[in-house]
């Protein structure tokens, strides 16, 4: 008996069949790819804006209280401030020594920044000044984080037990911001305002504005 064997050629990928696979295969990876990148530029700028929105809660709460309760004195802000000088004000017992429009930073500052931009301290007698010189050793608590800076921060009385507080808090380098700490031109601190984002850089702006009732003197 004869058995006859009988074969197919098998047809394996052309050239231009795998060419065609690998660019869509690479259009697909650089979509993807876009849309990581995207998800974390979003991340991280809520990231940022919830901690810069965060710390300014923070700040008015802790004066609103020491308006509220904390009795004693209370001395209003400065009228008109100049970016990097030191200035402070009190409420009771506790001093705020403040730096406008500089940037908080851990290392050795540079240009428009400072080792300490708002720091509250107890002390036995508080009229206002002097003022915390804020760019050496510091006795009390920062209450900003690295890479923010005050661009306004507002206390005054209003009428009777009125006070008005108004705090404004910048996160972000100068060349993220718009007048981050002033210019020639007549731009003020408190014009500080985001410009945009470089890479992975964010700036964010939080700004609270309120009347506290004093209850305690």
């Amino acid at each position: 008996m004869r058995i006859r064997c009988t074969t197919q050629k098998q047809r394996g990928f052309t050239i231009v069949e795998l060419l065609v696979a690998l660019a869509v295969f690479s259009v697909v990876l650089v979509v993807v790819t876009a849309a990581i990148i995207q998800i974390s530029r979003v991340y991280y700028k809520g990231i940022t804006e919830t901690q810069v929105q965060s710390t300014t809660r923070d700040i008015m709460d802790t004066i609103s209280q020491g308006i509220q309760f904390g009795g004693g004195t209370i001395t209003a802000t400065p009228t008109s401030t100049t970016p990097g000088g030191s200035y402070a004000f009190c409420l009771g017992n506790q001093q705020y020594s403040y730096r406008p429009g500089y940037q908080l930073v851990d290392n050795t500052p540079g240009a428009s920044q400072t080792n300490h931009a708002l720091v509250v301290r107890t002390v036995a007698t508080c009229s206002g000044s002097p003022a915390q010189t804020m760019s050496g050793t510091v006795s009390g608590r920062e209450m900003l984080s690295p890479n923010m800076r005050i661009s306004n921060l507002i206390v005054k009385n209003v009428g009777g037990n009125l006070y008005q507080v108004q705090i404004r808090v910048v996160y972000g380098d100068d060349d993220l911001l718009v007048s981050p700490s002033g210019n020639s031109n007549g731009a003020k601190a408190t014009d500080a305002a985001c410009k945009g984002q470089a890479g992975r850089q964010f700036c964010a702006v939080s700004e609270l504005n309120t009347v506290v009732i004093r209850r305690v003197k």
